[in-house]
């Protein structure tokens, strides 16, 4: 299963909201300056999403790690018959998924 560069990007923009907050809590933490914690964050965000988008489209390619579909074995090049459907529901039932 591939994911859609728009699931990349939203799981992207989420992580960066709260990783972001964690560096301005820890620079602030550290440093007692406020301004300063919030130009590291600006920075930082920008950064590291570039990075980690990147990051997530790369792990996209790779398939280690991942379920198969339980049905990509079948061709499907043709209109279905009614013994193609008894199939995949045979399969399905299989599986647990009906």
């Amino acid at each position: 299963m591939k994911d859609f560069h728009r699931r990349s990007f939203a799981k992207t923009i989420s992580w960066r909201f709260f990783a972001t907050v964690t560096t301005i809590a820890v620079v602030y933490a550290f440093t007692g300056h406020a301004a300063l914690s919030l130009g590291v964050g600006a920075v930082e965000v920008v950064a590291k999403m570039g990075l980690y988008y990147t990051h997530e489209r790369l792990w996209a390619r790779i398939g280690w790690g991942r379920l198969n579909h339980p049905l990509q074995d079948l061709p499907v090049n043709r209109p279905l018959t009614p013994q193609d459907t008894a199939e995949i529901r045979d399969r399905l039932q299989e599986l647990g998924y009906l």
